[in-house]
């Protein structure tokens, strides 16, 4: 019986279930780089999913590799914080940004009646 999530679902149904769609078995073998056959052996091993196949799913569906591990158990979040805390500040060189908020504005589009012709512009 594979590993299952917190609440009893195995991978392909969480992913289903955090990516708002049905996941094709296909799109998981393809993250893992492994053939269909050896992807439905390993669906059905205790071990299925290992911390690898985690982070390979993770970056292929842009999905938060800490997070799928405390899903799965192999983690805990008390064990994710005492490894974050323990990288420490980040290192000199590298720039933390301060908070920033970017204004957007939408600009509107000329409405086709109010656009004239330029005058510097060749005939066509």
């Amino acid at each position: 019986m594979p590993r299952t999530d917190e609440n009893g679902r195995q991978l392909k149904a969480l992913l289903d279930y955090l990516l708002d769609g049905e996941i094709d078995a296909k799109d998981i073998f393809d993250a893992l780089g492994i053939s269909s056959s050896t992807y439905y052996r390993r669906i059905k091993e205790a071990d299925y999913p290992n911390a690898e196949e985690l982070r390979l799913v993770a970056d292929r569906f842009a999905l938060s590799y800490p997070d799928l591990q405390i899903q799965f158990g192999l983690m805990s979040r008390r064990e994710v914080l005492q490894y974050v805390e323990g990288l420490g500040p980040a290192p000199r060189g590298v720039a933390i940004l301060a908070d920033t908020t970017v204004n957007t504005t939408t600009k509107r589009r000329t409405k086709l009646s109010d656009l004239t012709p330029r005058l510097d512009a060749p005939p066509l």
